[in-house]
């Protein structure tokens, strides 16, 4: 037998640990730490919302039947992704009223599955959406803005898009990390 068989073996023999009434009110703990930020998220979608309305109508986006539709749709994904976290929020509140730590671990596995679709796949589409209405903007933007406004625009939604890629990026790799860790107990 090789040292890592050893190892293996040893592992193997150490006791499972149960999850205690600690761990699980530490749990419950983090979990409202976790609805906390996306009701955070969800009031800086809904700011966004808000200031696309006010830029809607200080523009007279009305009067043009492309921008109206464009910043429309722009809406329109914010407030999908507002509904989707929303419905994570009372998912996750549902899950920590459970009384049973075993039912409260599958159940918060469950979540972390659902948030991991969200990120890799609903998200991703919902920038895309938008990313893509705020493009079509560009040239009513170029007629109506300064050169050195429209330059800034141009420029600081791309810094600002990558930036939010990122910031996915590294929310989906903490969620798949955590959810390793839920499988591996």
């Amino acid at each position: 037998m090789n040292e890592f068989d050893i190892l293996k073996e040893n592992w193997k023999e150490q006791p499972v640990q149960k999850p205690s009434a600690e761990n699980f009110a530490e749990l419950k703990g983090v979990i409202a730490k976790i609805t906390k930020k996306q009701k955070g998220m969800n009031a800086i979608l809904f700011a966004t919302i808000v200031a696309l309305v006010i830029f809607f109508i200080y523009v007279g986006a009305i009067n043009s039947n492309h921008a109206a539709l464009a910043i429309g749709v722009m809406i329109l994904a914010l407030v999908i992704r507002i509904g989707v976290e929303v419905f994570s929020i009372k998912r996750i509140k549902k899950a920590s009223g459970v009384l049973n730590i075993q039912v409260f671990k599958q159940k918060l596995k469950q979540y972390y599955k659902e948030r991991i679709v969200i990120h890799t796949i609903l998200t991703p589409i919902l920038i895309a959406i938008y990313s893509y209405a705020f493009w079509t903007l560009f040239p009513d933007f170029k007629a109506t803005l300064s050169k050195g406004f429209y330059n800034y625009i141009v420029y600081s939604s791309g810094i600002l898009l990558c930036l939010l890629l990122l910031l996915i990026f590294f929310q989906v790799r903490k969620e798949l990390r955590l959810l390793k860790e839920l499988n591996a107990e």
